[in-house]
């Protein structure tokens, strides 16, 4: 496994809320799928804090540049340098900014299915998770079907479940279903969370999962959405 310094250039929305640091919590909840997927919610790394505060504009550089660097529009200008992962046995990578800590779980303390992720310096609770997952999405079925299937087996597995959407993306070329809701954690905060499932292969399924304080999401978001876009199946 090994991990590549780059960058990209970006502007993002203002967003002037100030981060509070809390240790890393497991608030993960056991969630099944009628419609075909499984996840074991063992890690929710989520949010109460900012990467930069920015006065921002208007997203450009991702187009002329192809996600090669960034910059984030602050008195004075911040650089955006981010961070390429690369997995192996599954073969897969990923890009994250260098604001957040790679989380290769060491210690095992997320459990078997967890294969990567990633964490912000300032609050361990924010942040990605790749997992391996047992079951897969039929993508036989239509959306609405799956959309259906999903979100009745969250609201009977998830406190606080609400504001749910989904659709059905690509990773890298495969069928995948997006999906995001809120939910409340155990302390009582409101989490609004973000859920790729996609298959590689017939026996080969994966969640990709990211986070944050509801209050904090859109500034996260196109962190999350960047990483999410990132995905491909090879080191």
């Amino acid at each position: 496994m090994t991990e590549q310094e780059f960058s990209h250039i970006e502007i993002i929305e203002d967003d002037n809320e100030k981060p509070v640091a809390q240790e890393k919590s497991s608030v993960w909840k056991k969630i099944t799928d009628v419609a075909g997927w499984k996840k074991d919610l063992k890690k929710i790394a989520y949010i109460c804090g900012i990467l930069v505060i920015v006065v921002g504009g208007y997203v450009f550089g991702k187009k002329m540049l192809n996600n090669s660097f960034g910059v984030r529009f602050q008195s004075p200008i911040q650089f955006v340098t981010y961070q390429k992962y690369s997995h192996t046995n599954p073969d897969f990578s990923f890009s994250y900014p260098k604001g957040f800590s790679f989380d290769g779980d060491e210690s095992k303390k997320y459990g078997q299915d967890y294969l990567a992720g990633f964490y912000l310096n300032t609050d361990q609770r924010t942040g990605c998770d790749v997992r391996s997952s047992e079951v897969g999405i039929n993508f036989s079925k239509n959306d609405q079907e799956i959309n259906d299937a999903i979100s009745k087996d969250l609201s009977a597995n998830v406190r606080g479940f609400s504001d749910y959407q989904g659709k059905r993306i690509k990773i890298d070329g495969k069928d995948a279903m997006q999906v995001g809701f809120s939910l409340i954690d155990p302390l009582g905060s409101t989490l609004h969370i973000t859920q790729v499932m996609v298959s590689n292969g017939s026996e080969k399924n994966y969640l990709i999962a990211c986070g944050s304080g509801q209050a904090q999401y859109k500034f996260f978001q196109k962190d999350f959405n960047d990483f999410i876009s990132s995905f491909r199946w090879k080191k």
